[in-house]
């Protein structure tokens, strides 16, 4: 009778610490992502006065130190000296209503339009999802429309879309290299104590170029999420953005948006203070994609690069400035030092682009 009693107790103990873990499981999942989240709209948020000019900006070449000098550096992007020319950049990134007047040029069908679907995030969902629909048009599905946002940055274009607007416009995507320059309002990069240039990778650092995945679920066509940034917990101090400066995600992603900026998915052009150049948007609102292959070993050069280009072939282009997506604690790459890659013919609703120039001779 008292080993019935026993192994009795013993199994309800079993199924109750079996429910509290099933409960605790269920909660975790369901942790109160803020169900107005869902409600907001493409292009939806607080008004401007002006949108800026569609010009280009002066950046002076000479020699810069660029690379992450954030307190907790990425390993893939140590000091680097490079000399470069001087160039022209647009002074936002490219709206809606510029990649309209290309299309309505040429025809010209995005990667996104062609495959049927894009990468996307949306309000209230944990995570990304391949939707079908999504395209510049759509840029949070069919039942969206970027209509109501023509001066906002024209997002759910590829690498390959990109270049096809910035070669019909008489112009180039910038460099790695020259973004980071104009980013920082042609002022060096500032390291403590001497300038330590790495040349060589870390032992457990691959040499081969790889893109951060997205942790989230696979999508219908049996692939994972090629993330445009790092995605992976980022925690210690980043940069300028969370006290409102930029557009990036204020709070907790993805349980709560606080939306002290105004928006909670793209801003128009122009919303924020521009950078020492005139530049607007440098950090965060979309991901800009650059003309470089991107290659983890890329920055370890000992001497001085003239206008580098980064590697000459590879499977990831680079992307630079975060997004409105980044949040403190997941993406938090709202600094000019991190380097973000994707796949060139991949789209995603945070990421685009702006055009640099040549100064003719």
């Amino acid at each position: 009778m008292r080993a019935w009693l026993h192994w009795k107790l013993l199994a309800v103990f079993v199924l109750a610490v079996g429910a509290l873990s099933a409960t605790a499981f269920w909660l975790e999942r369901s942790e109160q992502i803020d169900p107005e989240a869902r409600h907001y709209q493409w292009g939806s948020g607080r008004t401007i006065a002006a949108v800026p000019p569609d010009d280009m900006v002066l950046v002076t070449g000479g020699d810069y130190v660029i690379g992450d000098d954030s307190p907790e550096p990425a390993d893939d992007a140590p000091p680097r000296r490079v000399r470069i020319d001087s160039f022209y950049i647009d002074r936002h990134e490219v709206t809606n209503r510029e990649f309209q007047r290309f299309i309505n040029n040429t025809g010209y069908l995005t990667a996104a339009e062609r495959e049927g679907g894009a990468w996307v995030y949306r309000g209230g969902e944990r995570d990304w999802i391949y939707l079908e629909g999504a395209n510049w048009r759509h840029p949070i599905g069919g039942d969206s429309s970027s209509e109501g946002a023509m001066d906002h940055p024209v997002v759910l274009v590829s690498w390959l879309d990109a270049n096809a607007y910035a070669q019909w416009a008489g112009k180039r995507l910038p460099t790695e290299a020259e973004w980071e320059v104009a980013a920082r309002g042609s002022k060096t990069a500032t390291f403590p104590g001497n300038l330590v240039v790495r040349t060589e990778l870390n032992e457990s650092q691959d040499r081969s170029p790889d893109h951060a995945v997205h942790n989230g679920k696979d999508n219908d066509k049996g692939a994972r999420h090629p993330s445009a940034g790092d995605h992976s917990i980022i925690t210690g101090p980043t940069n300028v953005a969370p006290d409102g400066k930029a557009n990036i995600w204020q709070g907790n992603w993805p349980e709560r948006n606080e939306i002290q900026d105004g928006y909670f998915y793209t801003s128009p052009v122009g919303a924020f203070e521009p950078n020492q150049l005139g530049l607007y948007d440098m950090i965060g609102n979309v991901w800009e994609w650059t003309a470089d292959w991107y290659a983890s070993d890329t920055y370890r050069s000992s001497g001085v690069s003239r206008n580098p280009i980064g590697p000459t072939s590879g499977t990831l282009r680079v992307a630079r400035g975060g997004s409105w997506f980044c949040s403190a604690n997941y993406c938090g790459a709202y600094r000019p030092g991190f380097r973000g890659k994707s796949p060139p013919n991949s789209s995603f609703n945070n990421v685009g682009f702006r055009c640099a120039r040549d100064v003719t001779r």
